[in-house]
């Protein structure tokens, strides 16, 4: 009878052991999901919706744009503007400007040991100049802090260097 409730108890914890570190992969997964969303949308083109915006569109359309594709990721309205005003559709002005189109190829997230939800992330960002065939590499990296609602409280892409280079080729 002990035994019989012991292997009882055992197989209980291990049962709640495993239900609660597939909860945690789960909400990383999310987490993840969110972040990556947000910078293939940011990083990943400029598609045909963005070349005619940039072409012939007006500011109502850049709102737009930028709604359709990041307010649904972000915490709220002041996370979501500081993230559209410095990488949103205006974070691909200087590529189509230089004849650039951008292609993330693969993001590596790691999640910092803080008690928040911050995660570090590296682009690898593949990137051609209109006219020629090869395509070059850059790395990109940045920081996305995730409430527990897998929603966007603050982002940081570091790219500015990369997109001043673009400008001086």
């Amino acid at each position: 009878m002990k035994v019989g409730k012991l292997v009882l108890s055992l197989l209980m914890l291990g049962f709640l052991i495993l239900a609660a570190g597939c909860s945690g992969e789960t909400e990383t997964d999310e987490n993840v999901k969110t972040i990556q969303a947000v910078i293939e949308n940011a990083l990943h083109g400029p598609n045909e919706d963005l070349q005619k915006l940039f072409n012939e569109g007006t500011a109502e359309d850049t709102i737009q744009y930028d709604k359709d594709h990041f307010v649904s990721y972000f915490a709220n309205e002041t996370a979501y503007m500081d993230f559209v005003n410095s990488y949103g559709a205006v974070l691909m002005t200087t590529p189509m400007r230089e004849g650039y189109t951008f292609k993330v190829e693969n993001i590596e997230f790691d999640k910092t040991d803080s008690e928040e939800l911050i995660y570090n992330f590296t682009v690898e960002l593949s990137y051609q100049k209109e006219g020629n065939d090869s395509w070059q590499t850059e790395t990109v990296t940045g920081q996305a802090n995730v409430n527990e609602n897998h929603k966007i409280e603050d982002m940081l892409i570091r790219i500015d260097d990369f997109l001043g280079e673009l400008d001086n080729k």
